[in-house]
C-alpha cells in the first residue's frame, strides 16, 4: 500500500513539476520579445539617431533599465550605435563587442531567433566600425566567425564592400547589386516606417556609386563615373521622395558630385560643388562628413596651385581626424597634399618633416592591407589552402613594392634635405666673405712681423727676414702675383735674396708654401674685384682666370673652392642677386 501510495505521489509530482518547467519555458520565451511599446520605442531610437542623437541616447539608456533582458539588450545596443553616430569609435566597439561575447556565450540565448537577429545587428555595426578604420583584417574574421548569424543578403554585402576596399571592384560591384536586389524585397518589419528601410536601400545605392568611382580611378573609363553619378541620383530620390534628411541628402549628393568631377580632372567645377557646404550647415553634425568636405576642398585648393586653402584645409582634416580616426588612406591624402604644397612653398622643414609622416603611414597600412589580402582573395573559392601558395607570393610582390617606393621616398627626401643644408652653409660662406670684405679693402695673407716663438723663425737672421718681407710687400703692391710668371725663382731674383732663403722664409716664418700664398693673394684680388666691379662678373671663368694669372679655368676654379668653399659661378650669382 504504501509503495503504491509512492509510486502514485511521484507520478503526480513529476507531471506537476513537468507541466510546471513547460509554463516557465513559456514565460521565460514570452520574456525575450519586444512589447509593441519596445518594438515602438527602438524604431523611434533608430530615426532619432538620424535626427536627435541626444535623445536617442536618453530614450535608450532607459531602455537598458527594462525587465525585459532583451529589452534592456537592445537598449545597450543602440548606446553602442550613440558612441558610432558621434564618431566615438572605441566606445562603440567595447560596447558592442561585450554585448556580442555575452550573447554569443550564453547557449539559452543565442538559440532565440530575436537574439540571433540582435547578434547580426551587432556584427553589422562592428563591421563598418572596422571598415571605417581601415581595419578590413579585423572585419573579415568578425563576419566569418558570426557568419550563421548573418542573413544571406548582408554576408554578400559585407564581402562586396571589403572586395572593393581592396580594389576587386568588379566582383565586389557584382556582390553589391546582387545584395540591392535582395534588400529590395524584403518586407517592412515590425514597427519599422517605410522611410528607414529607404535610407538603408538609399545607403545601398550609395555604395555602390563609391564603388564605381574607384573602379573608374582603375580604369579611367567615364562610363563607371556615369554610372555612379546614376546611382547617387537615385539614392537622393529615395530619400528626398520622404522629406528624410532633405538638407544632409542634398549636401552629400553635392559632394558626391564633386569627387566625380575631381576624378574628371575638373577641380574647378569640384570646388564649386564642395563650397555647397556652406548652404547645409546640417552636415557639422556628423564630423565624417565635415572631413570628407574638407579633404576634398583641400585636394581642389592643391590641383588649383592655392596653397595656403590647401594647407588650411588639409589641417582641418587632420584636426578632426584626431576624434574620428576615420580614415587612414584620407590621412594619407592629408599628409601628400601638406608635403606637396610646403614643398611648392619652398618650406622645406614643413614639407620634410609630412613626407616622413607619409612613408610612416604607409608602413602601417602595408601591414594592415597584406593581412586582408590574404582573406579576400580566398573568399573566391573558399578555401586558404588552395591559394596559399599564390596570395604569398602576391603578398611578396606588394610589400617589395612597397619597400621600394618607400625607399625611394626616403632617398628623396635625404637628397633633398642634404641638399638644402648644403646650400645653407654655402650661403653662410658666402656672407662671410661679404662681410670680410666690407671690413678690409686689402686682406694681408702674411702673418704678423711678431712670429709665435714656436714657428720657427729665429733659425733666420732678422735682418734677412725684414728684408724678404718688404721685398714681398712691394710686390704685392704693384700686384705683380696676377702674372702668369709669378714663381719662385722670379720672385728670389725680384728681391735679391736666392730660392733657399725664400722658401725657408716661407715654411718658417709665414708656415705656408709659396705656392698657398700665391694662391691666397690671386683669390683675394678676384674676390675683391668681383664685389666691386659688375663687368668683371660678366667675364668667362677662363678670360678670369687669365686675369689673375691662371693659364685655364680649371685649375682657377680648383683654387677659388678650395680658399673659399664656393665655386666662382655660385659666388657671382649671389653677388648678382645682392645687388638686386
Amino acid at each position: 500500500m504504501n509503495l503504491f501510495i509512492s509510486k502514485f505521489l511521484r507520478g503526480k509530482f513529476s507531471k506537476v513539476f513537468a507541466m510546471s518547467f513547460l509554463l516557465c519555458g513559456t514565460l521565460l520565451s514570452t520574456a525575450q520579445e519586444l512589447t509593441k511599446d519596445e518594438n515602438i520605442q527602438t524604431r523611434q531610437i533608430q530615426e532619432l539617431l538620424l535626427k536627435a542623437p541626444e535623445k536617442a541616447y536618453e530614450k535608450a539608456i532607459k531602455l537598458t533599465y527594462s525587465s525585459n533582458q532583451f529589452a534592456r539588450y537592445c537598449g545597450e545596443y543602440y548606446v553602442a550605435n550613440y558612441f558610432y553616430t558621434k564618431s566615438d569609435y572605441p566606445k562603440s566597439k567595447e560596447l558592442l563587442s561585450a554585448l556580442l561575447k555575452r550573447i554569443a556565450k550564453d547557449p539559452s540565448l543565442n538559440s532565440q531567433e530575436n537574439y540571433k537577429d540582435l547578434m547580426g545587428m551587432c556584427v553589422n555595426k562592428l563591421f563598418y566600425l572596422y571598415k571605417n578604420l581601415g581595419e578590413y583584417n579585423q572585419a573579415l574574421i568578425l563576419i566569418t566567425t558570426y557568419n550563421d548569424k548573418i542573413p544571406g543578403d548582408r554576408y554578400q554585402q559585407h564581402f562586396g564592400i571589403l572586395k572593393v576596399a581592396m580594389g576587386d571592384y568588379a566582383n565586389g560591384i557584382k556582390l553589391l547589386k546582387n545584395d540591392l536586389r535582395t534588400f529590395r524585397h524584403l518586407r517592412l518589419g515590425a514597427a519599422e516606417k517605410k522611410e528607414m528601410k529607404d535610407k538603408l536601400l538609399a545607403d545601398r545605392h550609395n555604395e555602390i556609386g563609391e564603388a564605381y568611382q574607384k573602379f573608374y580611378l582603375q580604369t579611367r573609363q567615364n562610363k563607371y563615373l556615369d554610372s555612379a553619378d546614376a546611382y547617387f541620383n537615385r539614392a537622393a530620390k529615395l530619400m528626398l521622395r520622404d522629406y528624410f534628411q532633405a538638407d544632409l541628402t542634398q549636401a552629400l549628393l553635392y559632394m558626391r558630385k564633386a569627387k566625380s568631377a575631381a576624378l574628371k580632372g575638373n577641380y574647378a567645377n569640384a570646388l564649386l560643388f564642395y563650397k555647397k557646404r556652406k548652404l547645409y550647415p546640417e552636415i557639422h553634425k556628423n564630423l565624417r562628413t565635415v572631413q570628407v568636405f574638407d579633404l576634398g576642398m583641400a585636394d581642389c585648393y592643391f590641383h588649383l596651385k592655392e596653397l595656403d586653402s590647401s594647407v588650411f584645409y588639409s589641417k582641418q582634416f587632420i584636426k578632426n581626424y584626431q576624434v574620428t580616426k576615420v580614415s587612414t588612406e584620407n590621412l594619407l591624402i592629408a599628409y601628400s597634399l601638406l608635403s606637396q604644397s610646403y614643398s611648392q612653398q619652398k618650406n622645406t622643414e614643413q614639407a620634410y618633416t609630412y613626407a616622413q609622416m607619409s612613408l610612416d603611414l604607409i608602413k602601417d597600412m602595408d601591414k594592415i592591407k597584406n593581412k586582408s589580402l590574404d582573406f579576400l582573395h580566398n573568399y573566391d573559392i573558399l578555401s586558404v589552402r588552395k591559394e596559399s601558395d599564390a596570395v604569398l607570393e602576391r603578398q611578396h610582390y606588394f610589400k617589395k613594392i612597397m619597400l621600394c617606393m618607400a625607399f625611394i621616398l626616403v632617398i628623396v627626401i635625404l637628397s633633398f634635405y642634404t641638399y638644402y643644408k648644403r646650400q645653407k652653409e654655402k650661403h653662410k660662406r658666402f656672407l662671410v666673405i661679404i662681410q670680410r670684405l666690407k671690413e678690409v679693402k686689402h686682406v694681408n695673407f702674411i702673418v704678423p712681423e711678431n712670429p709665435a716663438e714656436d714657428s720657427g723663425s729665429k733659425i733666420m737672421d732678422e735682418e734677412l727676414i725684414q728684408k724678404i718681407r718688404s721685398g714681398l710687400a712691394r710686390l704685392e703692391n704693384k700686384e705683380a702675383y696676377l702674372k702668369s710668371d709669378f714663381k719662385l725663382v722670379f720672385v728670389a731674383k725680384k728681391i735679391n735674396t736666392n730660392t733657399a732663403y725664400l722658401s725657408q722664409y716661407f715654411n718658417q716664418v709665414l708656415q705656408k708654401s709659396f705656392s698657398e700664398y700665391t694662391q691666397e693673394l690671386r683669390i683675394n684680388f678676384a674676390l675683391q674685384k668681383l664685389g666691386n666691379s659688375p663687368q668683371f662678373r660678366n667675364f668667362t671663368l677662363q678670360a678670369i682666370a687669365q686675369e689673375i694669372g691662371y693659364k685655364d679655368a680649371t685649375t682657377f676654379v680648383k683654387v677659388f673652392k678650395k680658399q673659399t668653399g664656393l665655386s666662382p659661378s655660385y659666388y657671382i650669382d649671389n653677388l648678382n642677386k645682392k645687388d638686386l
